[in-house]
């Protein structure tokens, strides 16, 4: 009689555990949905929020997915362009530790200089972190750019070296000849 009994609350519990997980796994999105939601609603001003709740939540449930710098980087703008530079730095710096060969990361590394240096006002770490980039990516297309931010770090854009060239050829260029 026991046994009868034990048997039967053995396949009570195993059909509840196999109607629960077949509930939850109805609930869930698979990465390509919540991937393409999260991109569309980030587009819009009015959806954004929301679309950066559904990448975050992409990235945690999929570390492995190979869009994953991809993902982290448009967070980490997003959070920039909204001017919440904390959450911005770390978004940046979660994509340049995690995949350090992309070139998400590479893009996100000189953004995170630029970010230091523009909006966060701290020149040195804006020089160490722009230092690392031109080590790091020495043949990049923006090495240059992170080149000259170097060069006049502490100056006003007027006074830059490359406005400087620049204004030297407009002037003569417009000269009479």
């Amino acid at each position: 009689m026991k046994r009868n009994y034990l048997k039967k609350n053995i396949a009570a519990i195993f059909l509840l555990v196999l109607i629960f997980n077949v509930a939850l796994s109805g609930c869930s999105k698979s990465p390509d949905e919540l991937y393409t939601e999260g991109k569309q609603l980030i587009n819009k001003n009015e959806t954004q929020k929301k679309g950066l709740k559904i990448l975050l939540s992409f990235e945690k449930k999929f570390p492995k997915d190979y869009r994953l710098p991809e993902v982290i980087l448009t967070i980490a703008t997003v959070h920039h362009s909204q001017k919440n530079f904390r959450e911005a730095v770390k978004a940046f710096e979660r994509l340049i530790e995690k995949f350090p060969h992309s070139s998400e990361a590479y893009k996100g590394k000189f953004i995170l200089g630029y970010l230091y240096y523009d909006d966060i006002k701290d020149s040195e770490k804006a020089t160490q972190i722009f230092q690392e980039f031109i080590t790091v990516y020495p043949d990049s297309e923006l090495t240059i750019s992170a080149k000259i931010l170097l060069e006049n770090i502490n100056l006003p854009v007027e006074e830059w070296s490359i406005v400087k060239k620049i204004g030297v050829v407009q002037s003569d260029s417009l000269a009479p000849k």
